[in-house]
């Protein structure tokens, strides 16, 4: 009998540019540059420095990266890093001051951390309620957890992306790992996600994988040029949505979550 089973096109022709802290100030520029031109970057940073604003104690960042958003942490907090050993070859980052694990069990003791939070990481994490369990052992009593993820987003870092979650389906892990005073809350709109998607096709034409590095650059100059205004139009109306709160939420950039560790291990219902 023949197969017709096409082969998974695991090739990533656009990968994902890498998150880059502002320590510096080309840094900072190109944060502050980014924070503008890419929605979902813009509203994982408004969540999170909201969030930790009132935030002390431990803190726990898993699937770190480089560490993008440890500048908006309190002075206050005690700041870990933890991220999967094989960051580097599937992610293409590496950083200081992190501890690696092999994507197991977090090599922390229970109950250390006041606060665990990560960002668009769990949509790279196949075994969920291991992991979230894992989270929840390392919190302290009524220790609270922050996560971003994306719903109106593309496949990316193939062939570690397995997931886009739904509130229901983030709800309903959350219960069933014991955490309580879960709120799950969308970023942005349908128009807002209209408005990136655009964005995003402009941003994949300007940094596609060419070759030849003088064609590659004459690509990168003039569609930069050409794409420049409606870029900047397209963004400034996306940020207008997300500030107006205009457009349907039912199809966001993505969610973020809170919740809380609740004590009792009794089997939920």
């Amino acid at each position: 009998m023949k197969d017709h089973q096409a082969p998974h096109n695991f090739d990533e022709a656009w990968k994902p540019l890498p998150h880059v802290p502002p320590d510096g100030w080309i840094h900072a520029f190109g944060f502050r540059l980014r924070l503008f031109l890419d929605l979902e970057v813009c509203t994982v940073y408004r969540d999170l420095k909201r969030a930790f604003q009132d935030t002390a104690g431990k803190v726990l960042e898993v699937g770190c990266g480089l560490q993008p958003y440890r500048h908006l942490l309190p002075h206050q907090t005690e700041y870990y890093a933890l991220d999967w050993e094989k960051a580097e070859a599937h992610f293409d980052y590496r950083a200081k001051d992190v501890v690696y694990y092999d994507g197991t069990r977090f090599p922390f003791e229970e109950g250390m951390f006041n606060l665990v939070f990560h960002t668009e990481v769990l949509e790279h994490v196949y075994h969920l309620a291991p992991f979230l369990s894992e989270c929840r052992r390392v919190l302290a009593h009524d220790g609270r957890m922050l996560f971003t993820v994306p719903f109106a987003a593309r496949n990316h870092y193939i062939p570690h992306d397995y997931w886009r979650l739904t509130p229901a389906s983030i709800t309903r892990l959350l219960q069933e790992a014991h955490f309580a005073d879960i709120a799950v809350v969308p970023r942005g709109s349908d128009i807002a996600v209209a408005m990136h998607k655009i964005n995003s096709v402009c941003y994949r034409i300007i940094f596609r994988n060419i070759p030849n590095r003088i064609l590659r650059g004459i690509n990168w100059v003039f569609f930069s040029l050409l794409f420049a205004a409606p870029v900047v139009l397209l963004t400034v109306v996306g940020h207008l949505s997300i500030l107006l709160k205009a457009g349907s939420p039912d199809d966001p950039l993505g969610y973020t979550v809170y919740c809380r560790k609740i004590a009792s291990q009794a089997p939920m219902p």
